[in-house]
């Protein structure tokens, strides 16, 4: 499957969640930051946690296994649930992807029934390629569920592509241009939904 070129949605950040708790916990003493505030404000993470691979296809699932033993990351609709985000990426002159490290930063509430969320992270912070630019954003479901309704919201689009996985390891792509969700089966991404303007908020 071809991906078109990178590109990023400028779209104003809608939440906020205290610095200091970021740099709390992205600065504990297991090694050295994996997510902070920036000067701006922003939610940045290093890179890369994996890569390089060829397509979202097949970073997407590795991606998954790696975070699989995270705290609360399948702990389903319990308190302790917790979603992470993070960022997919090319290097400049690379058309190969790599995947950040996942920050938990999010909103210090559940959402409506239970539902988790977390931050998308506003910027990729790679030592061997500074200038790398972000390609799509991932996060992880605590439940076995596919995109909920925030998911395909207008609002909350920074990037063209959004990937997202569950417990399960069961992968979904959301194509913002193309108002598409796919589903990993067998090592492709099959279009499974339309997204309508209703779902998309506009």
């Amino acid at each position: 499957m071809r991906y078109p070129k990178k590109r990023e949605m400028v779209i104003p950040a809608y939440s906020l969640v205290p610095v200091m708790m970021g740099l709390a916990i992205a600065c504990a003493p297991s090694g050295p930051p994996r997510f902070w505030r920036d000067s701006k404000n922003r939610l940045v993470v290093a890179g890369p946690l994996l890569g390089p691979a060829d397509s979202l296809e097949t970073l997407a699932p590795q991606l998954c296994e790696a975070l699989r033993e995270l705290p609360g990351i399948a702990a389903g609709n319990r308190r302790g649930g917790q979603e992470y985000c993070g960022l997919i990426y090319q290097r400049p002159g690379d058309e190969r992807f790599y995947a950040s490290h996942p920050s938990p930063l999010g909103p210090p509430l559940d959402a409506a029934g239970g539902r988790k969320q977390c931050f998308v992270p506003d910027a990729v912070s790679d030592s061997d390629a500074p200038d790398s630019v972000p390609y799509a954003d991932y996060h992880s479901h605590v439940s076995i569920t596919r995109f909920s309704p925030e998911d395909l919201q207008a609002r909350r689009q920074r990037f063209y592509f959004r990937v997202m996985f569950n417990p399960i390891c069961e992968v979904y792509l959301y194509d913002f241009q193309a108002r598409t969700v796919s589903q990993l089966m067998d090592g492709k991404l099959v279009p499974i939904k339309h997204v309508t303007d209703d779902l998309r908020g506009e």
